[in-house]
């Protein structure tokens, strides 16, 4: 992006965005801004100065099942006291272990089903050996019996975490546009794509390219792009087609070497089977020595972690950095939120309806199953059942052309309007008082 003034002029480096606050003679807090184009132009003071670049989207934003954490609380609650009846007998754990699996003893508790037995029996030897300090805890607990699981079966849990992520990140992005002055207009569709090897983002979906660069620029800023990156990694579904293990261990290994030595293994050349510099050093001295001169880390990770990275490291220098393919990833934009692609599962605004249809389900499904003697497999593990509806939604706004809300009627119009409503009313009076219409 090329600025020019009448005072001077310079070009951005990298696509990173610069927005300056331009002073005015008359008065000093009137700030104008200005929409970010291919040029632009405008008065730049002497004391003006950039906003600074943050990172202001994150792929994971600490969320917690309400759940989970309310039984961890009662669990924390109620053991404590139990452990303090427990120390009354002389061998604790000999009495807990009868309370559970000693059908003989007086203190054998009965009721209980084999799953409650078990993840009560382990809550209650755990917090008698360890506390709250353990920090282990089976939510199957029998205090729990008659609280709704369904938010803790494992895809239900998942699922609402990524859709959690993704309505914060939605709200980030947002502030990133704001900060910057961008606006998407309604309805239009953008894609992302992030190179891996740089963690820059290109932006795609629109003819209008001053739109398409500005939206490329905000999130190329700090490393927006680079989280993005990573948030779509975290809501992969287990059938993305844009996702695979192999070009994931490419990528880690790539920011390893990258973090730890400077080098891109992307601009290395290959020589013997090894990447080296321009001047011929294996990048993996380079890189096993940074690792054993750090102070944080032990011994034994040290080795690991040169054991594990110098193994992927030969591999790929052995078959060519392009014998695995470059995990490229996208996402699209839409009307204030990101929506997946090449996926069944969505965690975009108006297309995780699915969520809720599941956790109904497993709801449902656990309720037909609570009186069984023993375990059961889920019918709901494969989510496509619930995903496919959501996923043909169309995301552009629906508009109304027949609707007018604000017609105004004529003199005759408002008549009949008026005789109509009137006979409605009369016939409403008859209906109350017991009269026939007729």
């Amino acid at each position: 992006m090329t600025i020019n003034s009448n005072t001077q002029s310079f070009s951005s480096l990298n696509g990173a965005i610069k927005v300056t606050q331009i002073s005015q003679p008359d008065s000093s807090s009137t700030t104008q801004t200005k929409k970010l184009n291919d040029s632009i132009s405008v008065n730049i003071s002497s004391n003006s100065e950039p906003l600074k670049e943050e990172t202001v989207i994150q792929a994971r934003n600490g969320y917690v099942n309400p759940e989970q954490e309310a039984r961890i609380k009662m669990l924390n609650d109620y053991y404590p006291k139990v452990v303090e009846e427990n120390n009354q007998f002389e061998n604790p754990y000999n009495h807990i272990w009868d309370k559970y699996n000693n059908i003989f003893s007086p203190y054998y508790i009965q009721g209980l089903t084999k799953e409650e037995r078990e993840a009560t029996y382990t809550n209650e030897f755990n917090f008698q050996r360890w506390g709250k300090d353990s920090g282990t805890y089976d939510l199957r607990d029998f205090m729990f019996r008659n609280r709704d699981n369904s938010s803790l079966n494992d895809n239900v849990n998942v699922a609402e975490e990524k859709a959690f992520n993704r309505e914060k990140v939605n709200t980030q992005f947002q502030s990133l546009l704001n900060k910057y002055n961008i606006t998407i207009p309604q309805d239009t569709k953008l894609s992302f794509t992030i190179d891996p090897n740089t963690l820059k983002a290109t932006v795609s979906g629109s003819d209008d390219e001053t739109l398409t660069k500005s939206a490329q620029d905000v999130i190329d800023t700090a490393d927006n792009a680079k989280q993005l990156f990573l948030h779509i990694i975290s809501s992969r579904s287990d059938d993305s087609t844009q996702y695979n293990d192999k070009s994931d261990t490419k990528f880690n290994l790539v920011q390893q070497i990258k973090n730890e030595t400077g080098y891109n293994l992307k601009d290395l050349e290959i020589k013997d089977g090894k990447f080296v510099t321009a001047d011929g050093t294996d990048v993996f001295q380079i890189y096993a020595k940074k690792i054993n001169e750090n102070p944080n880390i032990s011994d034994f990770t040290k080795q690991m972690t040169i054991s594990f990275y110098g193994s992927n490291l030969s591999e790929l220098a052995q078959n060519g950095f392009d014998s695995v393919p470059d995990l490229v990833l996208s996402i699209d934009y839409q009307n204030g939120s990101f929506y997946d692609v090449k996926q069944s599962e969505n965690f975009g605004t108006q297309k995780s309806g699915w969520i809720k249809e599941l956790k109904q389900a497993r709801r449902d499904e656990e309720l037909a199953h609570k009186d069984d003697d023993k375990e059961y497999q889920s019918q709901y593990l494969d989510t496509t059942q619930f995903t496919k509806k959501y996923n043909d939604i169309d995301l552009t706004t629906k508009k109304d052309s027949t609707k007018n809300d604000n017609k105004v009627l004529s003199k005759d119009e408002l008549m009949l309007k008026y005789l109509l409503d009137n006979l409605e009313e009369q016939k409403r009076v008859k209906i109350k008082e017991g009269n026939s219409l007729e």
